[in-house]
């Protein structure tokens, strides 16, 4: 069982089959919420753990609000079971976090935010998913299209790339870095920043996005490179 959920609101549940989409990965959580009090309770101090030893870690201010697998999956689907939670566990691991402290889970606006709203996530990836994966997948996770595409695209947006690096860390991962004007159809601009990585096994990925609309994203724009630079992956040698 997975789920699907996009940064522009998510629609409920779907299957895992198809390409990677932000949030094929609303699960429990399993090992790894961490809230600090170093540097005088500035932040929040989040880490995961993935069962191959893999590890994701970042902070973000501590007036935000954050939601942890267990409610993001059960606020989809009330219904699963603990065997079923424990299962998606071993796969997958998510983290939704926002700057509008006290707005509910199903409340949130994603990049239509007027304040920052963030998901970390970690996702294994299916024999199917490895066959075909190609790193264009990690820059449609949040958005429908890959902004780097030169091809014309039917969704109706528009992107502007403001900048984007990738690279192979001395760990063998793959990463990109993307900082991205999105306009939806209707007109609306957000801006969204994202980092993600892929193993030199292809085997988990991961990633972590931040955005709103582009005059929050102006005024909040030091906080958010802040979280997005924090965030960094480690994997057992």
């Amino acid at each position: 069982m997975r789920s699907r959920l996009t940064l522009g609101g998510g629609k409920g549940r779907t299957g895992r089959k198809g390409s990677i989409a932000l949030a094929g990965v609303l699960a429990v959580a399993s090992v790894g919420l961490i809230l600090s009090s170093l540097l005088g309770g500035r932040f929040n101090y989040i880490s995961h753990t993935n069962s191959s030893g893999g590890d994701s870690y970042f902070r973000f201010p501590s007036n935000w609000e954050s939601f942890s697998q267990d409610q993001v999956v059960l606020a989809n689907d009330a219904k699963i079971t603990p065997a079923q939670l424990r299962s998606l566990d071993q796969t997958e691991w998510t983290e939704i976090f926002s700057a509008d402290y006290g707005l509910s889970l199903a409340n949130q606006k994603g990049l239509s935010s007027s304040k920052p709203f963030g998901v970390a996530q970690q996702l294994e990836l299916t024999t199917q998913q490895k066959s075909a994966f190609k790193l264009a997948a990690l820059r449609t996770i949040f958005v429908p299209d890959d902004p780097l595409s030169k091809s014309p695209n039917t969704s109706g947006y528009h992107y502007k790339v403001i900048s984007y690096r990738q690279y192979v860390s001395s760990d063998g991962l793959t990463h990109l870095e993307m900082l991205v004007d999105v306009k939806a159809p209707g007109g609306s601009s957000s801006v969204l920043d994202e980092a993600a990585a892929v193993d030199k096994n292809t085997q988990w990925v991961y990633f972590i996005g931040i955005g709103c609309t582009y005059s929050c994203f102006e005024a909040n724009r030091s906080q958010i490179l802040d979280v997005v630079n924090s965030w960094n992956v480690k994997e057992q040698r």
